[in-house]
């Protein structure tokens, strides 16, 4: 071992580098947010025949409120797992992590609705297991009444998504940073998945 050894490390290293495909997110073995921005630099010019999905893990903090952190990476990672084998299903999709509890999903417009709804059907299944009996009889982890009198009631962590299937408006260097805005408002109406134009 020597300085051959090491050029040849730092080499392989390079060519690795290039490839953002290569490196993972370490939380859940999915292409990271450098990937990410590779892959939409691709596809932005083709949304339309592509849809781009934000996806999040909506109510994972009253959860955790609730329930403490020892479950918090195994919900994640049931998320993305989900997502990777759900999409894969679909020819020409693609799935990596641009946050802790945030995901970018690309597929053909036609398909990317119905990808996100079989994940997250399998997603509420699963992450039910994680709630208590009591909770999952009760439909609800945390209740509060606001200031106003009226009474709150925050359910389970689920996906929520905003989808854009029409070719966008804006850069694309704004095209994450306006779907996480829109699906960080969506976290607040119930509903889990809604087509967006930016």
């Amino acid at each position: 071992m020597g300085l051959r050894e090491a050029k040849e490390y730092i080499d392989a290293l390079r060519k690795k580098q290039d490839n953002p495909f290569l490196w993972p997110d370490y939380l859940t073995g999915l292409p990271d947010r450098a990937a990410v921005l590779s892959k939409i630099e691709k596809v932005f010019p083709k949304i339309g025949r592509y849809g781009i999905a934000y996806l999040r893990i909506a109510n994972i903090h009253p959860y955790l409120l609730k329930y403490g952190s020892e479950r918090h990476t195994d919900a994640i990672q049931w998320a993305a797992g989900i997502l990777k084998t759900v999409s894969k299903e679909v020819k020409g999709s693609f799935v990596g992590t641009v946050g802790t509890h945030d995901f970018l999903l690309i597929a053909p417009a036609g398909e990317i609705k119905g990808i996100i709804r079989k994940a997250n059907r399998l997603f509420k299944s699963k992450i039910k297991t994680f709630y208590s009996r009591d909770d999952r009889e009760r439909g609800y982890v945390i209740s509060f009444r606001r200031d106003d009198g009226e009474r709150v009631e925050i359910g389970f962590m689920c996906l929520v998504s905003v989808v854009l299937v029409t070719p966008p408006s804006i850069e694309r260097i704004n095209l994450i940073p306006a779907l996480e805005g829109h699906c960080r408002l969506m976290e607040q109406t119930g509903e889990t998945i809604k087509e967006v134009t930016v």
